[in-house]
């Protein structure tokens, strides 16, 4: 049965609401002043609070705020009660404060328990949305951990078993080739041609094999990943891209440089795409309190308002969240853009 806490200092009108919340069979409480709405709040959280406006020690506007402030309590509903009439002006400042409904006193019962049950009924409402993202965000935990499994079986087929093939095609290539030296011309071209088209595949298959899951992400650790793929940048794109290593990052979890590798691997995409820049810096640094990633570029940039969310975009935050961290997007026209993602440490 839902639990509701009476939070008024008129015994009068505490004995009407325990009367009519009786007959619904409602778990009761009653906090006399703001000092006692806490205490009980924090004994034992509700699922409604009727609250008076008015209270001996404090203001329920105020302890309303305050009670909608801390994440702990956002399940519970607060209906502010006044005992006078009052403007939509006073209304507003009262929703704003978070409260989910309003009631003047004297009110009739009828009206108490329909209010009271369309938060109750709202409150189911969000707890079944919350425990629905729940499942989605750890359904795409789980989807992004499979998919690197996949993405780390398919780098390592086809750096060994494709690669291996391609390096035992051009060896044979190159033994004919210093073998048959009585060979024709055109054949010795040929086979020069064959030899040459061997390496680019050998090359090639590097390359997917590590756009896939680089190895030194696994083996040298995310320093060494990370200034791989800044120097590949700058090779590809002609654009300057420096790493600033973190000190030390043997002890940071697989799922952090995972991540941390994937967001910065889009953020270079989005550079190339959009950014028109000419200098990048990546970076790596932590304290006591956070691991933080920092991708920032010297390009056009972009209203910050006006970000859309694309599925790059998405995939970023998604990443941030599966490790627990936060993904901040700043930008402004003519002056870069800098993304940044930020883990608590534990």
């Amino acid at each position: 049965m839902a639990r509701i806490l009476i939070v008024d200092d008129d015994p009068v009108v505490v004995k009407l609401y325990q009367i009519i919340l009786k007959k619904e069979g409602f778990d009761m409480e009653v906090a006399r002043t703001g000092g006692d709405l806490l205490n009980a709040v924090a004994r034992q959280k509700p699922d409604v609070i009727l609250l008076d406006v008015i209270l001996p020690d404090d203001n329920g506007l105020n302890l309303c705020s305050e009670l909608k402030k801390n994440k702990e309590y956002a399940g519970i509903k607060i209906i502010l009660v006044s005992g006078m009439e009052i403007s939509p002006a006073q209304v507003a400042e009262g929703i704003d404060t978070g409260a989910d409904d309003y009631l003047i006193k004297p009110f009739d019962p009828r009206e108490l328990m329909a209010r009271i049950k369309n938060c109750l009924k709202l409150k189911a409402v969000e707890e079944e949305l919350r425990d629905k993202n729940k499942e989605l965000a750890d359904l795409s935990i789980h989807l992004q951990h499979v998919r690197e499994e996949e993405r780390k079986a398919l780098a390592r087929e086809v750096q060994e078993e494709l690669g291996q093939l391609a390096a035992a095609l051009k060896m044979d290539v190159d033994w004919l080739a210093v073998n048959l030296t009585d060979a024709p011309d055109l054949q010795k071209e040929r086979m020069a041609h064959v030899s040459a088209t061997a390496r680019l595949i050998i090359q090639t298959l590097r390359k997917i094999a590590s756009d896939l899951r680089p190895s030194m992400l696994d083996e040298l650790g995310l320093n060494a990943a990370l200034e791989w793929q800044c120097k590949e940048f700058t090779a590809l794109n002609g654009v300057a891209c420096t790493y600033i290593p973190t000190d030390e990052d043997e002890g940071f979890p697989v799922e952090l440089k995972t991540a941390f590798f994937r967001i910065c691997q889009e953020s270079l995409r989005n550079i190339v795409s959009h950014a028109a820049a000419t200098q990048v810096k990546v970076s790596v640094d932590e304290n006591d309190k956070e691991i933080r990633l920092c991708i920032m570029d010297n390009g056009k940039g972009f209203d910050n308002s006006k970000l859309k969310n694309s599925f790059g975009l998405i995939g970023m935050r998604e990443r941030a969240l599966a490790i627990k961290g936060h993904l901040s997007i700043q930008s402004r026209n003519g002056e870069g853009t800098s993304v940044s993602v930020t883990v608590a440490k534990e």
